[in-house]
């Protein structure tokens, strides 16, 4: 059922057309074509039960008119350029390798289709050229493209209605609600023994396409039985040219109801200037799986009245070099955070292939982005004796009134108007939103404003509100968007590995010792001892001048008690470690007091070298300026330098793929392509071991703890 309605929704933005006047049907122009984006949100599980699968499946398909015959049949390519299932945490999409070759083969062939003049519906469908496809699976879809869709004619007119079938659903009423000059508007609503479907179209009445469609699906399997299990899908689609979003997570479960805000609005302030909203920073693209979250910070001046975006024209770098990689991408939202505002998109990537290479390479991906400057205003509602109350202003209308079980208010505007409600304070109003035109009962509020997609009235909105008293106001804000936009900048958004190279960017912060950086010798002190070990950290460029031992032979069991040196080149730190000398005992419960001496050549010291740090980019650091070759070895570099922030954490050296650097690689590794090494954060100074000093020694008067008791509960 789910892939016939896959198939079904594909084809339904190539049926409907123009004709004749005042008749439509499929007639469009030879070399004409669409390209659809659909997204299908499908949910499963047991009527009685609040668990439930979730899938989701994406697509791009185009759709070319190649030709026409004297009976009036029509010539169709069909190419499917991206397929996403996901399902929970798993994600399959053809841009990442996901379709077999041979499918991926014939993908990128493409498919022919002949669409019948007398039914409306596929006639013949097959593999392009030379592609061959196992006849089961060229069956299966030429069965699931080959569904009738809208076999009869429509009138242009508005209120017109007629029943026929659709895949699945008997006795579907499509209506004509409503008629503009460039389009008509449809509405389908239908039920069978099993399923009942609702959904909206609009339909282009030059060009003979479908531009926008919505269709909910409800399914009962052994409806009512015990063990009933429902199956429930929307689908939209949209030509990739709307500007509209897809709503997709359209079914949660049943619907709840939300406490309405009670919060005053904030003052209305002018809109800002372009450089505040683009303040010309880069933004940032940072990887989830299979998607990047785009996101680019605005001016703090900026305040609260940033407009709404829209983002197109994606392109993607490595460095200057564009890679062919293609994306789609959600209807961007701007938040709050960081003393400041964000506008935030997701990016998929699309195609069919493996895209995997170009991500790992990718330094930044950019886009064109739109703004559309609002000036809001505000409208209040004061309800009446009767619970009724209505406002208009500046093209919006709004409109209160009580319902059979609570209350109702009506939103319009023009296209592109987000409302905003606030209610009295201390007000216990409760509500859900549905789009204005909400049609079946037995929709949710998110399958119904998925419904927006295609609705003569894109920002109509029916608030369902429930409430003990009648509230005295109900102040609306509208967020009133420009029809144009008044700006259009082209935004970099840097990926990780593009910030890693970026020369201006401060690196994030990770220190040379992670669990601290070792004592100075002066400051040394045995660590271990409440579980009766004794070891001494030590950084490596100390311990190679010192050496440790007891003041006396305190012998166990016949051996002597020894340290033993274990250096982790990784971080430039040694361990000296008590132990027997033959490595089997490192605690010593009882054991009777030791005197522990160390004798060092000389007390390493840690002196600010002379070489000056770049006050903009401090993290970038010339080597030969130190006086070190691309052969040192990074543990060698550790033990001679430390790069110090302000707090005094010795900071580590960054590799340009942004893997840990071994220490036996040599600091050619660490190497970027101008040359300089780069710190792990913000130095301040940079600091170098200093071995001149005198000899000196330190004793440790140690005493071990006595055996513990065994617990009471384990004698």
């Amino acid at each position: 059922m789910i892939e016939r309605r896959f198939w079904f929704a594909l084809l339904v933005a190539a049926i409907p057309g123009v004709a004749k006047a005042e008749t439509l049907i499929f007639d469009p122009t030879v070399g004409s074509e669409r390209t659809y984006h659909l997204e299908i949100s499908m949910a499963s599980g047991f009527s009685d039960s609040s668990f439930r699968d979730n899938q989701f499946v994406s697509a791009l398909t185009r759709f070319a008119v190649t030709g026409r015959d004297d009976d009036g049949e029509i010539s169709m390519d069909v190419f499917p350029l991206w397929f996403a299932y996901d399902e929970g945490s798993r994600v399959t999409s053809t841009a990442f390798g996901d379709a077999p070759d041979d499918l991926a083969a014939l993908m990128r062939a493409g498919f022919s289709a002949t669409i019948d003049p007398e039914s409306h519906g596929l006639k013949d469908f097959a593999p392009r050229g030379d592609a061959e496809m196992p006849q089961a699976m060229l069956t299966q879809m030429r069965d699931q493209l080959g569904q009738p869709i809208l076999p009869v004619e429509i009138e242009v007119e508005k209120g017109w209605t007629t029943t026929t079938t659709l895949p699945g659903v008997a006795d579907v009423e499509i209506t004509v609600t409503s008629v503009t000059p460039d389009a008509v508007f449809l509405s389908y609503e239908g039920a069978s023994v099993d399923t009942r479907l609702s959904g909206v179209s609009v339909l282009a009445r030059e060009s003979g396409w479908v531009e926008r469609s919505v269709m909910t699906y409800d399914t009962r399997i052994n409806p009512g039985a015990d063990d009933e299990r429902f199956s429930r899908q929307t689908i939209a689609m949209a030509n990739t040219e709307s500007p509209f979003p897809l709503y997709t997570h359209a079914f949660r479960g049943e619907p709840e109801w939300h406490d309405m805000p009670t919060f005053p609005f904030s003052t209305i302030v002018m809109p800002p200037e372009p450089d505040m909203v683009f303040p010309g920073k880069p933004g940032e693209a940072d990887r989830h799986g299979k998607t990047y979250t785009l996101s680019f910070a605005h001016d703090p001046a900026a305040a609260s009245n940033i407009g709404r975006f829209a983002l197109h024209d994606f392109h993607l770098f490595d460095g200057e070099t564009e890679l062919p990689t293609q994306f789609v991408a959600t209807l961007p939202v701007t938040v709050p955070g960081d003393g400041g505002f964000r506008t935030v998109s997701r990016a998929r990537p699309v195609g069919i292939g493996d895209v995997r290479d170009d991500l790992e390479r990718a330094t930044a991906l950019t886009a064109d982005v739109d703004w559309y400057p609002a000036e809001p205003f505000t409208l209040t509602l004061r309800p009446d004796a009767d619970g009724k109350a209505s406002v208009s202003r500046n093209g919006v209308s709004a409109k209160f009134r009580p319902t059979d079980d609570g209350y109702a208010l009506l939103l319009s505007g023009k296209t592109w108007d987000f409302f905003g409600l606030s209610f009295p304070e201390g007000s216990d109003v409760k509500g859900q939103i549905y789009a204005a035109d909400s049609s079946a009962d037995w929709l949710t509020p998110a399958e119904s404003q998925a419904r927006r997609l295609a609705l003569p009235d894109y920002s109509g909105l029916k608030v369902v509100l429930k409430a003990e008293t009648v509230p005295d106001t109900i102040d609306i804000r509208v967020e009133r968007y420009a029809e144009t936009p008044a700006a259009t900048r082209t935004v970099a958004f840097r990926t990780e590995r593009g910030k890693r190279l970026d020369p201006d960017t401060e690196p994030e912060t990770r220190p040379l010792y992670p669990d601290g950086a070792p004592p100075a010798l002066d400051a040394l002190t045995p660590e271990g001892l409440d579980l009766a070990a004794l070891r001494f950290r030590l950084a490596t460029t100390q311990a190679k001048h010192c050496a440790a031992g007891l003041d006396e032979p305190a012998p166990l069991a016949g051996h002597d008690l020894v340290f033993e040196t274990q250096a982790d080149e990784g971080t430039g730190t040694t361990t000296l470690q008590l132990q027997t000398d033959d490595g089997i005992r490192t605690h010593f419960y009882g054991h009777e007091p030791v005197t522990v001496v160390i004798d060092c050549e000389t007390a390493v010291a840690w002196r600010e070298v002379t070489a000056a740090l770049d006050p903009a980019r401090p993290w970038l650091i010339d080597p030969e300026t130190l006086g070190a070759d691309h052969i040192m070895t990074i543990s060698a570099f550790n033990e001679r330098f430390r790069l110090v922030d302000a707090e005094g954490t010795a900071l580590a050296l960054v590799a340009p793929d942004g893997t840990p650097l071994p220490p036996d690689h040599t600091l050619a590794a660490a190497l970027f392509e101008d040359g300089h090494i780069r710190a792990a954060g913000r130095p301040e100074r940079i600091l170098e071991a200093d071995a001149g000093s005198d000899p000196v020694t330190r004793r440790f008067e140690i005493r071990f703890p006595d055996l513990p008791e065994p617990r009471e509960d384990a004698r």
